[in-house]
């Protein structure tokens, strides 16, 4: 069960990234409490620990915080607590590597946010950033927001949610997501179906119009299925869908490009130790290279 708290992760470059400042604007919208997490590694030399002491009843190694990561904290600290708040807003320091400390707490917050500096083509080489890293392995919702992101000049657009429109089951945390963010903001929310035709029938022969139309009417029509059954479990929420064809990355970008949305959500892996480093090509393919906020939303252990 997730506890009520968003969790967000910053470092030294907090002030450019634009993640903390979305997640106290969500934490201040949703009456949450906020915790800023910075990690540290752990230190590699004998030198840069202390002797154990006993605190709570067990044994604990004081470890040596260096400087920079000691200002960090200190600088994050009075920026929460000069925001006009009665919840509770507070930054730790933690000790362990940045992605597994971040991973963790994934597992019961109610989000866990971070920033990311790049996008497009230069993303791709930020494989093995925390961003990366977390959004890949995470436990509960991960969102990534880009630097430079400008929320107040969306706070009125839409919130998509990536949909498989055959099997759309494994899709149900990341519409839950999407249509409690879309909730809270008081926006709607638009599902994104994203259509192609199977590889024995690309392969075949070239597709006539006739099938083109064909393909995309039944996609077209379960969208609209899902929209009622999704205004039927959230009524009151202005619920649209969009249909794309072509491959899921390449229609959920389009669909971002053309709806300039706030936040858009995607699955992430089922739950398996087999998959515990494997992101599904669609969310990975789409963190890689959205401009917008992107929410990872993984199934809970």
């Amino acid at each position: 069960m997730a506890d009520d708290v968003i969790i967000v992760g910053v470092d030294a470059a907090w002030q450019r990234s634009k993640a903390l400042d979305w997640g106290v604007t969500e934490a201040l919208l949703r009456e949450l409490p906020l915790r800023a997490i910075h990690s540290v590694e752990e230190p590699r030399r004998y030198s840069d620990t202390h002797a154990p002491v006993r605190a709570d009843g067990e044994s604990v190694v004081p470890v040596r915080i260096d400087k920079a990561a000691a200002r960090v904290v200190d600088d994050v600290r009075p920026y929460l607590a000069g925001i006009d708040t009665e919840l509770d807003f507070g930054v730790d320091l933690r000790v362990g590597k940045p992605d597994d400390v971040l991973v963790d707490l994934s597992a019961t917050a109610t989000m866990l946010v971070l920033g990311r500096r790049g996008h497009g083509v230069f993303a791709d080489l930020l494989i093995g950033s925390t961003s990366d890293a977390v959004g890949n392995r995470g436990r509960g919702p991960v969102v990534v927001v880009p630097s430079g992101w400008q929320q107040q000049e969306h706070r009125t657009a839409p919130v998509l949610v990536g949909v498989d429109w055959i099997q759309s089951e494994p899709d149900q945390p990341a519409i839950e997501f999407a249509a409690d963010h879309a909730a809270a903001h008081g926006v709607q929310l638009t599902l994104v179906l994203v259509w192609d035709f199977p590889w024995e029938v690309a392969t075949d022969q070239p597709a006539s119009a006739e099938d083109i139309d064909q393909w995309h009417d039944m996609a077209d029509a379960r969208g609209a299925e899902l929209v009622e059954e999704w205004r039927a479990k959230r009524p009151g929420l202005e619920i649209a869908h969009d249909v794309h064809q072509g491959h899921p990355v390449e229609g959920l970008l389009a669909a971002a490009e053309d709806l300039n949305p706030q936040l858009l959500a995607v699955g992430g892996r089922p739950r398996s130790r087999l998959a515990e480093h494997l992101l599904g090509s669609t969310a990975r393919g789409v963190l890689h290279h959205t401009t917008h906020p992107i929410a990872i939303v993984h199934q809970r252990p």
